[in-house]
């Protein structure tokens, strides 16, 4: 048989979707009047180089070439040549990368692109060192041919590149909430093999699907839903028959299939190992009966006295009737059902267990309630396992691990790296930002916070990043044969699968997770696409500036009690009635300053270098500005390209421009609020009404915003929680409280005890407002067990009144250290020197530069609306 024949023809089934290989045995010519190109393939046994070379065949079809096979460059005919292959090795690529001295694409998914001329002929080296990178390069190359302005000329906007991943690991979480529309997915292969064209295309390299979490017991563990295990004949998913158990491992390995042939790594999430009620039910009506008495749907039969043997024999077969999974992540703590007195001997059964069944195969386990006892186990084992946390509560936060958490979580490991940062170092750590909990429905994409982010999961050499999937929460606390939602009103859906609208969210965290420095072209082009040349770049801003709403109000005036997933919801939710919302610390107590810490220093005439409220509401003021600015200009630029994602679109970005009014307009609601309760001055409470009506208005107008776009039911969570409904039924309970409080101004008599409360500066103040300008060369690294000396140069028109130098290790169990940082007699210049002594061996360190002007304009260096706002010391052992 022809090779290159074979190959094509291979190529055309696997981007159909078809699961077997054609044979031909006469040579095939794809014929059309436009230009000619010869294809000259190697290294194509591997699914992912077919999954390219599919891509690159449709799209140089698309433009109407004239495609011809080839063995070598010499025996190619047409105008343009593809020599495509691996880097190495004896195919046409790599004797070519020989040939002109090139150096060869090296790292693990790395990849080439040359264009030249040689004997008359335009080639085209595609390359890369194994087949993902191979994959890309050719992904690549077909996204561009795509581009081509002129059919005649399909490789105009091809481009020489060389690419490596900055990330190792870019991966995408699913979770299984909901046992109806988890398996409405589940058996579609359609909807799979556009999911996973998705991710390839954009360059995440793994998926995560998560059995377990909060499902009401549903896959509580998640084993019986696949199979029964020999000599636990009590234990068994309550009504499911062997031949849906046989159905369900099918598709499983079968999805892992699909994933491999795109180049995705698939890693199951095994959250669950018993089911005792409490807060693996969910919120699911009923759910703790399931504790009581077999349960149609939910797993019956373990118990405390077989869990561990149970666990055991059941993980024994799983990784034998999954035998291509690439790694297992385990919850680790008490809601995955354990108790405290069972984990650390369990966990240490099923790391032999898994050194024995499957020694190579990598085990992520969770951080949360994580003890060091377990993770010696672990090490003492010797099985292959990584540490994986969250990076920012269950919430999306700004793009860089939080300064200081809430000093509730300071001392355990719920969330971000705690304590574990240690050397010398004995794991590796992965970041998982739980976005999921924040961004749920409205769209999000921005390339400067996904790159400040993936720079970010550098952090103690971190394996990469996970992110959950758009409407990773939908159905969650349902009923499990409750029928999910659509999105969208009919009226308004334009896509095949819901998951396509959030394109741009795919773009950013996976092209951008590969290289840092990805060209902005590949998400213009896919604006232009869609909206226009004329209206693309505003609605690209529009969205990008949008993209930050959310991690800001998470970041600077989030309540902890919304702290889980299961219960926060910034998107969507109004944050409580103001009394409640005027609680709130955020989640990053260094940079920003609360309401009440606010109302203290402007009742004792203190100051601050944190983001102080009253600017932090500007910043939201000015964002929401600025997104109607490029709303209202690509409304007026869209011309005949209006179109039903355009305005799905347009409603977003006005939704999230009305949020950031909202909170813009409830920060002085909040800070008079508390002004109020410590002084009981009536203005105050008569200044945080005002400012309250003024919100409630900024909602309305979200609420009109969203109109008809989404369902009234969006059941993303606990109906108790306010995680199902509309903005609409958060803006009746607005009016309520905001009756309420007026109800209680009118009935409120004087308290002869009250003070004059001072008032809260809503507008920046007259004349100087700047906070001084520091410049300042990291200290990047330094010699452990030495003094680390921090110099900066500080100016301001008014004077500068005071530097200090802020620092810890690496360890958020810690707090801030304070130094004041000294004139050293040069111009501008400030010292100080870190005594040896505060800088333990164990952790790296990392400080920040805080000032503070004549005039009482504070700030924090680096500042955070532009890079990460601390600096960390590597420690040289």
């Amino acid at each position: 048989m022809n090779p290159p024949v074979a190959f094509l023809k291979r190529t055309l089934a696997v981007a159909a979707g078809v699961a077997f290989l054609l044979a031909l045995s006469v040579p095939l010519t794809f014929a059309a009047a436009g230009p000619s190109v010869s294809l000259v393939f190697s290294d194509t046994a591997a699914k992912p180089v077919l999954h390219g070379m599919g891509r690159l065949t449709e799209a140089l079809q698309a433009k109407g070439a004239s495609i011809q096979e080839a063995g070598s460059l010499q025996e190619a005919s047409g105008g343009t040549v593809v020599v495509a292959g691996l880097a190495f090795g004896a195919g046409q690529a790599a004797k070519l990368i020989a040939e002109l001295k090139l150096s060869p694409p090296k790292d693990p998914e790395s990849l080439l692109i040359r264009r030249f001329n040689q004997e008359g002929k335009t080639v085209l080296l595609v390359a890369g060192p194994d087949p993902r990178g191979l994959m890309y390069a050719l992904l690549d190359v077909a996204d561009r041919v795509g581009w081509a302005g002129s059919a005649e000329r399909p490789f105009s906007d091809v481009r020489d590149t060389e690419e490596k991943p900055y990330a190792p690991e870019r991966a995408l979480s699913i979770y299984t909430f909901n046992r109806a529309y988890w398996e409405s997915r589940f058996y579609d292969e359609a909807y799979w093999a556009r999911y996973l064209d998705v991710l390839a295309q954009n360059r995440f390299n793994s998926l995560v699907v998560i059995f377990g979490y909060e499902n009401g017991g549903f896959l509580a563990p998640c084993y019986p839903y696949f199979f029964d295990v020999e000599g636990f004949s009590g234990v068994r998913m309550v009504g499911i028959t062997p031949e849906q158990q046989q159905r369900n491992l099918a598709a499983l390995n079968r999805l892992i299939q699909m994933a491999h042939d795109r180049g995705v790594k698939f890693t199951v999430g095994i959250w669950d190992h018993i089911y005792r009620g409490g807060v693996q039910g969910g919120g699911i009506p009923g759910a703790d009966d399931a504790t009581k008495k077999p349960t149609p749907g939910l797993v019956w039969g373990v118990t405390t006295e077989n869990l561990v043997s149970y666990t055991k024999a059941a993980l024994a077969k799983f990784v034998k009737q999954v035998p291509a999974l690439d790694g297992i992540q385990f919850r680790m703590h008490d809601e995955s059902g354990l108790k405290n007195s069972e984990q650390e001997a369990f966990w240490r059964d099923v790391f032999t267990q898994m050194k024995v069944a499957s020694p190579h195969l990598r085990l992520d386990l969770r951080a949360k309630g994580l003890p060091d006892s377990v993770i010696e186990s672990a090490l003492d084992v010797g099985v292959p396992f990584r540490i994986t946390t969250k990076y920012w509560m269950e919430q999306m936060g700004l793009p860089f691990h939080p300064t200081h958490i809430n000093r509730q979580n300071q001392f355990d490991r719920r969330h971000s790296y705690a304590d574990m940062l240690r050397y010398p170092q004995r794991y590796q750590m992965h970041w998982r930002l739980w976005n999921g909990g924040t961004a749920r429905v409205l769209l999000w994409g921005d390339p400067d916070y996904a790159r400040r982010f993936v720079e970010s999961t550098r952090l103690y050499d971190g394996a990469g990043f996970e992110v959950n999937e758009p409407l990773c929460t939908k159905m969650e606390a349902q009923p499990h044969d409750a029928k999910p939602f659509d999105l969208l009103s009919p009226s308004h859906r334009y896509y095949d699968y819901e998951f396509e609208r959030y394109w741009h969210f795919f773009q950013v965290f996976g092209r951008l997770g590969y290289n840092t420095n990805a060209s902005p072209e590949v998400w213009q082009r896919e604006f232009e696409r869609r909206f226009g040349k004329d209206a693309a770049p505003f609605v690209a801003k529009a969205l990008h500036q949008a993209s930050w709403v959310l991690p800001r109000i998470v970041a600077s005036c989030y309540p902890y009690g919304a702290f889980p997933m299961t219960r926060g919801w910034a998107e969507k939710q109004r944050l409580g009635d103001l009394p409640g919302y005027a609680k709130a610390e955020g989640s990053d107590l260094q940079q920003f300053a609360s309401f009440d810490e606010e109302a203290q220093l402007l009742i004792e005439g203190g100051e601050t270098a944190k983001v102080r409220p009253a600017a932090n509401s500007r910043w939201l003021e000015r964002t929401a500005a600025d997104i109607s600015a490029q709303v209202a200009e690509a409304e007026k630029r869209i011309g005949d390209r209006h179109s039903k994602e355009f305005d799905s679109t347009i409603a977003d970005l006005k939704i999230l421009s009305s949020l950031s009014l909202f909170h813009s307009r409830r920060i002085p609601a909040a800070v008079n609020y508390r002004l109020f309760e410590r002084t009981k001055d009536g203005q105050a409470l008569r200044d945080a009404i005002a400012f309250e009506r003024r919100a409630v208005e900024a909602w309305r107008e979200l609420v009109k915003a969203a109109g008809d776009f989404y369902t009234d039911d969006l059941m993303m969570g606990v109906r108790g929680a306010s995680l199902c409904g509309h903005w609409k039924d958060e803006l009746a309970a607005l009016e309520k409280g905001l009756t309420e409080l007026e109800q209680r101004r009118q009935n409120s008599k004087p308290d002869p005890a009250a003070k004059t409360a001072p008032r809260f500066p809503t507008a920046a103040r007259a004349g100087d407002s700047s906070a001084p300008d520091v410049i300042h060369q990291p200290v990047l690294s330094a010699p452990a067990g030495k003094p680390i000396t921090i110099t900066a140069e500080v100016r301001d028109p008014a004077g500068v009144k005071w530097v200090r130098l802020r620092y810890r290790s690496v360890n958020q169990y810690q707090d801030y250290r304070t130094l004041a940082m000294a004139p050293t007699g040069e111009k501008d210049q400030y010292r100080a020197v870190i005594p040896p002594e505060d800088i333990p061996l164990t952790w790296d360190l990392m400080y920040l530069i805080e000032a503070m002007d004549k005039d009482g304009n504070g700030c924090i260096h680096p500042d955070l609306n532009q890079e990460t706002p601390y600096i960390i010391v590597k420690l040289q052992r």
